[in-house]
């Protein structure tokens, strides 16, 4: 991986076993060493953690969340991230590979509003998690695996369970943020679609048109369905743009102009007048200040 490359931290088990690692906090922390606790990450598997005991404040997409003792955090593959103060936490933390994720799960979680890198919630409270069954459902994950467990076994149940865990967090956040009053089934399922059709394409396409005609409705289509959350199509396709320039700015050392072709933009200078509208900061201010 080259110097200007995006540097992320690799998803690896220790030993063969299930994909899904389930480990301690502390023992992630004496693994990885303190120091790699301190720099900037991003991710390149996905990692929620819940904890037992301690506090912190956690960074995810320069977005600061505070926890405490059976509070939680979901960081997802290509999100930036850092720990905070990490000397008084413990808990339990799974780490797996987006793939560990049943494929009708995944659809589900599209739905709900966690496409790809981007979620509608990231962070959550002890009282949300007891309430909507997170808590019983991580612990049930947790139970560990019966001594003549098959190796295919132990994945399936490890599997299964964690499903049950992102599953019910997804529904949890569903929940929080209700659906707009006004608001048809038709219209969430629209902007759920153009959402993760967004994700998937944000380098390709930058223009309303392009997304409208890939999903076969028309721009006033995601128009009504994206205003029901306060947003236009064109915020949405921007803050995705503004989100993913800031990561790599903040997180590569690829020049302006290299940052700005990786998002489709082909000249740097409109690239550099694209970030600085929508954000008020130049592309080079936010990398000296990362």
């Amino acid at each position: 991986m080259g110097q200007d490359e995006p540097r992320g931290v690799r998803f690896s088990l220790p030993t063969p076993g299930p994909s899904i690692e389930l480990t301690g906090l502390r023992d992630i922390i004496r693994r990885g060493g303190r120091r790699e606790f301190i720099s900037t990450q991003r991710l390149e598997f996905e990692m929620f953690y819940l904890i037992d005991a301690g506090s912190t404040v956690h960074e995810v997409d320069f977005v600061s969340y505070e926890l405490g003792p059976g509070d939680a955090l979901w960081v997802r593959p290509g999100q930036v991230h850092r720990w905070g103060d990490i000397s008084t936490l413990s808990g339990w933390v799974a780490l797996f590979p987006s793939h560990a994720i049943p494929p009708d799960v995944q659809e589900a979680l599209v739905e709900l509003g966690y496409a790809g890198s981007t979620s509608r919630v990231t962070a959550w409270k002890a009282s949300t998690l007891d309430r909507t069954g997170v808590t019983a459902a991580w612990r049930a994950l947790h139970a560990g695996d019966s001594p003549g467990d098959h190796r295919a076994v132990r994945s399936l149940l490890r599997e299964v369970a964690l499903s049950a865990v992102l599953l019910r967090l997804a529904t949890s956040a569903s929940d929080r943020t209700q659906t707009p009053s006004g608001t048809t089934d038709d219209r969430e399922g629209i902007y759920a679609a153009f959402v993760a059709e967004v994700e998937a394409h944000y380098r390709d396409f930058h223009l309303v048109s392009d997304y409208a005609r890939r999903l076969g409705w028309s721009a006033k289509t995601l128009g009504r369905a994206t205003a029901a959350h306060g947003m236009t199509p064109k915020q949405i396709i921007d803050d995705r743009l503004v989100l993913e320039a800031r990561r790599l700015l903040v997180h590569t050392t690829q020049p302006v102009a290299q940052v700005g072709g990786h998002l489709g933009f082909d000249d740097p200078s409109n690239f550099s007048s694209f970030f600085q509208l929508r954000t008020g900061l130049r592309p080079g201010s936010v990398r000296a200040d990362a």
